[in-house]
């Protein structure tokens, strides 16, 4: 297998999340070889993340004994607002100390391979409409729902990143200005209701104040234990506020995507992230809905459906990243 490896270009792929970071060695048809993942907390500045991202590669070059000269290049998706030009993270959202970093210099500095950043939700857009459930499609949006709730454009195979490079960010759409204070710092944010947390807590206080769940149970009667995971296993077995609690989940974002719907017109709507597991339970309520309430000629075309690369999508998002810009289909 080595001598084989030895023959061909790779590139390495990196999912920087706010919970894990999972690191890649990936083929030329974004086929992963190997891949590797820690938890992010464990490193408490943003130097010390560096320096271990850095060890990862390094280790999984020699592991199987590549040349430097076989490495594309290295593409990292970051969970906020991302100079993709320039290499800088303007915020992690989810992520304290990261404000105006300039993380393509950082890593660089630390190993010598040309470094390529974005947002991780534009990367999983870029992944899923090459490779997943959008292959085919012109104009794609993708939203992940997890810690947080993210969005990014394709269209025509290209990344669509906004004049300041911050488009698509659907879960920082305030529905309520009178609403929860999100982590961006602005009030009634889509991610404030249905990112993991919101959901959680919305669960455990309809609990406390009398609402029977099978959940009580399942946790030994520990709130703190349930999970969005959970939730789902309890809907699968009728629970109601189970149920309930998907379809209220449901009902918040379709007000996002009625507005992506009747302003942007895309032909697929690609949902990912641990939430998405929900499956019929979230993605009935919400295509009833966004039918409902978006024009109609255009939520009738528009197909609503689950991502199809899980949590290899940012991964292989990233490593296509470095693809096209070496081959400099991305603009």
């Amino acid at each position: 297998m080595h001598l084989e490896l030895t023959m061909k270009k790779y590139t390495i792929g990196i999912d920087l999340g706010g919970t894990n970071t999972k690191i890649a060695l990936v083929g030329d048809s974004c086929d992963i070889i190997k891949r590797e993942q820690f938890s992010t907390k464990l490193y408490k500045t943003k130097e010390d993340l560096v320096f271990a991202i850095s060890g990862v590669i390094k280790k999984m070059i020699s592991g199987y004994s590549l040349k430097e000269s076989q490495i594309s290049g290295i593409g990292i998706g970051a969970p906020g607002l991302v100079d993709s030009d320039r290499g800088i993270v303007h915020c992690l959202t989810n992520i304290p100390g990261w404000e105006n970093v300039n993380l393509k210099n950082l890593l660089q500095r630390k190993i010598h391979f040309e470094t390529y950043i974005d947002n991780d939700v534009n990367l999983m857009a870029l992944a899923e409409s090459k490779f997943g459930a959008a292959k085919g499609a012109k104009e794609v949006f993708c939203v992940t729902l997890g810690t947080g709730v993210g969005g990014g454009i394709v269209i025509d195979g290209k990344i669509y990143r906004g004049y300041t490079q911050s488009a698509g960010e659907i879960g920082h759409v305030s529905i309520n200005s009178n609403g929860p204070k999100c982590n961006c710092g602005n009030k009634g944010c889509i991610e404030s209701y249905i990112g993991n947390n919101a959901i959680v807590e919305n669960v455990v206080a309809r609990i406390k104040s009398g609402t029977p769940s099978i959940l009580k149970e399942l946790t030994g009667g520990q709130l703190d234990k349930i999970t969005p995971h959970m939730i789902t296993q309890a809907a699968k077995k009728g629970d109601k506020l189970s149920i309930q609690i998907w379809a209220i989940v449901a009902e918040y974002l379709s007000v996002g995507l009625v507005m992506v719907v009747n302003v942007f017109n895309p032909q697929i709507i690609v949902i990912g992230g641990g939430i998405a597991e929900a499956g019929k339970f979230l993605f009935d309520p919400l295509r009833k809905k966004v039918r409902e309430n978006a024009i109609a000629v255009s939520s009738k075309a528009v197909h609503i459906v689950k991502a199809k690369l899980g949590n290899d999508a940012g991964i292989i998002g990233a490593a296509e990243l470095v693809r096209m810009q070496k081959t400099r289909k991305v603009l």
